[in-house]
């Protein structure tokens, strides 16, 4: 109900014209400063930002991801090699390999959740199953 009546009042003001004349109207947001950070630490992010450094833990993810996706490319094509040649044998292999690689993926995730400073960032493992379907789906 809140959201409701803030929606109809910042409507009515667009109507009226009352953000027409705002200081920065049609310039970029400066999205640059994190309010919530601490004001001592400010320059070691601004510095850390500047020169493409991350955090380790936001690091793992990422390889841990660019991993799955690889993984899901590999697979997609040994099912183009291996299916469509009814060569079933080393079909069967190639999901086998697919489903150990994401299983040793889940010993990382557990690693990485370990790492993390709080738990809202901790992530799911893989399920090898599914993994298998999102990757012939092209997901």
């Amino acid at each position: 109900m809140f959201r409701r009546i803030v929606e109809e009042k910042i409507a009515r003001a667009m109507e009226a014209g009352e953000f027409d004349n705002l200081p920065g109207k049609g310039k970029p947001l400066k999205l640059d400063d994190n309010p919530f950070e601490a004001p001592a630490m400010r320059a070691v992010h601004r510095l850390l930002k500047d020169n493409d450094f991350t955090l380790p833990w936001i690091e793992t993810w990422n390889e841990i991801e660019a991993e799955r996706e690889k993984l899901h490319a590999e697979l997609r094509d040994a099912r183009e090699r291996f299916w469509r040649a009814s060569r079933t044998a080393a079909w069967e292999l190639a999901q086998a390999h697919f489903r150990s690689q994401v299983h040793a993926l889940n010993r990382r995730i557990l690693g990485y959740n370990l790492s993390v400073p709080a738990e809202v960032f901790q992530k799911p493992l893989f399920n090898p199953d599914a993994e298998l379907r999102a990757a012939l789906e092209g997901e």
